[in-house]
């Protein structure tokens, strides 16, 4: 329902409007800043904090900012998400990537 209507009114925007649909999967437990992820980096329903690096910040706000991420790489590829037409359509069936945001970094690796 909620894909629906955002359809709806990016189809009615007065200027072009471009949605690109990202898995949402562990967008609340990955760091936006050095890409660790872990269910322990959620201290409660509000905070963040790395256990990595040491990041903190709002939880929903970090997981925005690795949403913003995922679409950012979908357009980086050209704008083909990893959902099949069906999923655009109703949404995965089940998580099919473990994570949806390649890291080119890993901190745990130095």
């Amino acid at each position: 329902m909620f894909r629906q209507r955002l359809t709806d009114k990016a189809n009615g925007a007065t200027t072009p409007v471009q949605i690109i649909f990202v898995n949402p999967a562990y967008t609340s437990m990955r760091c936006s800043e050095c890409g660790h992820t872990e269910p322990k980096n959620r201290k409660n329903q509000a905070d963040f904090c790395c256990l990595a690096c040491g990041y903190t910040d709002n939880a929903d706000v970090n997981a925005a900012k690795n949403t913003i991420a995922a679409g950012l790489a979908v357009t980086e590829r050209g704008g083909q998400s990893h959902a099949k037409p069906d999923e655009a359509k109703h949404g995965p069936t089940k998580a099919k990537h473990s994570d949806p945001v390649k890291r080119t970094t890993n901190p745990k690796a130095a």
